[in-house]
Formats: C-alpha cells, sequence, structure tokens
C-alpha cells in the first residue's frame, strides 16, 4: 500500500487500524521521525482508540441498561402468575418493581459514567489539538494577530466543551480537525 492509499484509507474510516497502516507506510517512506506527522499521528490513533473503547463499553452498558428495563415487566409477570391473595400480589409487584426499578437507575448511571469518560477524551484531544492549530494558523497566516488566531481557535473549538452538545458531534469536529493536519502536513 502506498501513502496516498494508506492516507486515503485513514480518511475514508477513521479508526485506529488505518492510523496505524498509514504510520507504517510513512515510516517505510523515510519520512523524518521528528516530523510533527508522527506527533499527530500518534495524538490522532490514541483518540480514535479511546473513543472505540469507550464507545464500545458505553454501548454495552446501554444495552444491560434496555435490559433491564426488560426484565421489570418480567417480574411483574412472574408475581402475577403466583398464586397469592389481593394483598400478597399487590406487595409482591411493589417490591419487585421497586428492586427491578434500582437495578435500572443504577445500570443507567454506568452508562452516564462512560458518557463522562468520553467528555474526558475530547478535551485531551482539544487540549493538543489547540496547540497543534495555533501552529499550524501561525505558519499559514503569520500576520494573523495572536488575539484574533486566539478567538477563533476558541470558537472553533467551543462545542467540544458546550454541556448540550452531543457527543457525536464532538467526536466528528474532533476527528475532522485531525484529518485536517494530517492531510496539511503530508500535502
Amino acid at each position: 500500500m502506498s501513502v496516498p492509499e494508506a492516507l486515503a484509507a485513514a480518511l475514508r474510516s477513521p479508526t485506529a487500524e488505518a492510523v496505524w497502516r498509514l504510520r507504517a507506510e510513512l515510516l517505510a517512506e523515510q519520512i523524518p521521525p521528528d516530523s510533527r506527522v508522527f506527533h499527530l499521528l500518534g495524538e490522532y490513533h490514541r483518540f480514535l482508540d479511546q473513543i472505540a473503547r469507550a464507545t464500545t463499553s458505553r454501548d454495552y452498558s446501554d444495552l444491560a441498561s434496555k435490559l433491564d428495563v426488560g426484565s421489570i415487566s418480567g417480574v411483574i409477570v412472574e408475581r402475577l402468575l403466583e398464586p397469592r391473595s389481593a394483598r400478597e400480589l399487590a406487595m409482591a409487584l411493589l417490591t419487585g418493581a421497586l428492586s427491578e426499578g434500582l437495578m435500572v437507575l443504577a445500570t443507567r448511571q454506568h452508562v452516564k459514567a462512560w458518557e463522562q469518560g468520553l467528555e474526558s477524551v475530547y478535551r485531551d484531544a482539544a487540549w493538543f489539538l489547540y496547540e497543534e492549530l495555533w501552529r499550524w494558523a501561525e505558519e499559514r497566516k503569520p500576520e494573523l494577530p495572536p488575539r484574533e488566531r486566539r478567538r477563533l481557535l476558541d470558537g472553533l473549538l467551543r462545542p467540544v466543551f458546550a454541556r448540550e452538545g452531543a457527543g457525536v458531534s464532538k467526536a466528528l469536529l474532533l476527528g475532522r480537525l485531525f484529518q485536517l493536519l494530517l492531510v496539511s502536513y503530508l500535502a
């Protein structure tokens, strides 16, 4: 595989594996090891790997939570099938629904915890990208005053720190910024 093919694959399907292959191609082409592209690739690989790992874990937690929700109806049906007096049945249904409801709440907290973990990944990536984009902009537009450069970068990365933003949109924004720098460095 050539560098352009590996780059196209990494842009088309941004995965840690695709970035790994691109790095291998760049090393085989004897790109100087101190090139900024390798530092960028390392951070991009880490970002993609953490997103994949956290997303998978979150998806499993989310599925477990949904299964717990479904199990509530199973508990209720089970309680209804047991021969009991109306009072005993009401108590059994109440205690069953309460305990299952608490389990659902507990698993939903796991999902929230994974989402917070992803927010940390986004903040780490934004930390790296801010400085990298600063240098990139400084090289391409040295006449731009530092305060204006800061204003533009703050506006560009503001969605990453917004509380109301969806995690997917934050990941896409950060991924596109990594890709922009990658293409720029290899152009």
